[in-house]
């Protein structure tokens, strides 16, 4: 039986003290010092006195008028509205004091909502119209920069006096202790330039990984800034906008790390730099012909010029001995080519098999005038670009 020992909590009924009331009702009362054991319930005097204690603060007994050793039966009503009565009004203050503590701090929402509305045009986003406007800010925020940057470069190898004017800033802020960290696409590991840049910068600390595909370009400053080609409109990409709002850059880091996590590291010069990504290639590559995309399509999205890629189809379909670009895709994906494969598992056409594709190709060395996918029309244009202004 709950006798309500804790302060501010009342006991609750059971079988005896219902017994007891019971017991109280047919009588008319029960003895308060010697109290009356009911016939028939096997009950010992002490668990009827418990009842009775039970019962005097439930308020269903009271002393009877005159005779205070004798306990009567009270209303379940009566009892209900003086004990749980005072409660319920306290609760009732208690709730009214809440909802008025509410009130008062929802009434602060709009002068809330102004502000933030105020600080997002303000400074949540801010457009750069140009590149010499996206240069000035990238070599601010780059001097300002003091935890890590991140930074998503797709397209092919980048041109060598981007990567000269890139590499001391860079340095600089690795050697602030900086963490760095670039994803580019696998077929900038062809460029003889960006091979350098990455070497030199992988030995001073920067952290490089490569993808088959990847997002468009964005520099992320300490997890709070963060640069994006200008895309409204159909814009060609050129200047940028930077963007200081917490919900979309802590979406930007959550996208880069998704991506960061599934690439393939990249240190710069090596015989087999390109051979550890060419099953990821091909892959990607018959993925996008299965699916009938256009040569400029694929161009675009593996980060190789055209003439490159159409290399790569010609020589795809010779090995599968596919009659058109669409069969090729479909016996590719019957033999399993399209899918992922398994770690430090290569199948048959997972290595890099065309003679232009070693790390110096002739085809995919430093781009060309008309070979850099910078240059091919409706790519984006290059001020977001390897941490620094071009």
């Amino acid at each position: 039986m709950t006798t309500g020992t804790n302060r501010g909590e009342l006991p609750r009924l059971d079988p005896t003290a219902v017994a007891v009331f019971e017991h109280a009702l047919s009588l008319g009362g029960v003895g308060r010092r010697r109290p009356d054991v009911p016939p028939g319930l096997g009950l010992a005097p002490e668990d009827v006195e418990r009842a009775c204690h039970v019962l005097l603060a439930l308020r269903l007994l009271r002393p009877a008028p005159g005779n205070p050793d004798q306990l009567i039966p009270v209303s379940p009503d009566a009892a209900a509205a003086e004990v749980v009565g005072p409660r319920e009004a306290e609760l009732a203050r208690a709730a009214a004091h809440i909802q008025s503590v509410r009130d008062e701090l929802q009434s602060l929402m709009p002068q809330y909502r102004a502000a933030r509305r105020a600080r997002s045009g303000e400074e949540g986003v801010t457009v750069l119209p140009d590149l010499a406007a996206a240069s000035a800010m990238l070599t601010e925020e780059s001097a300002r920069c003091w935890d890590e940057v991140f930074t998503v470069q797709p397209g092919g190898g980048r041109s060598p006096h981007r990567l000269r004017g890139a590499i001391d800033r860079d340095l600089a802020m690795l050697g602030r202790g900086v963490r760095m960290r670039t994803l580019y696409q696998h077929s900038a590991r062809t460029s003889l330039a960006t091979q350098g840049y990455v070497e030199r910068l992988t030995a001073a600390g920067a952290e490089y990984r490569t993808a088959a595909e990847l997002p468009d370009r964005a520099v992320v400053f300490d997890r709070a800034v963060a640069f994006l080609p200008r895309r409204a409109n159909g814009g060609s990409g050129e200047g940028a906008v930077l963007v200081r709002d917490p919900d979309v850059v802590a979406y930007l880091c959550r996208s880069f790390e998704q991506h960061w996590s599934g690439a393939t590291p990249f240190r710069g010069t090596s015989e087999a730099a390109y051979k550890e990504v060419g099953g990821s290639m091909r892959r990607a590559l018959v993925g996008l012909l299965a699916e009938g995309a256009k040569d400029e399509v694929i161009a675009r999205r593996l980060g190789m010029s055209l003439r490159t890629c159409r290399r790569h189809i010609a020589e795809l379909l010779e090995e599968l001995g596919a009659g058109s670009r669409f069969q090729g895709g479909a016996l590719a994906e019957r033999a399993g080519l399209t899918e992922p494969a398994a770690p430090g598992v290569t199948g048959p056409h997972d290595g890099v098999t065309s003679t232009h594709d070693g790390v110096t190709g002739s085809h995919d060395g430093v781009p060309g005038p008309r070979d850099d996918v910078l240059d091919v029309p409706g790519a984006p244009a290059a001020p977001v670009t390897d941490h620094a202004a071009p």
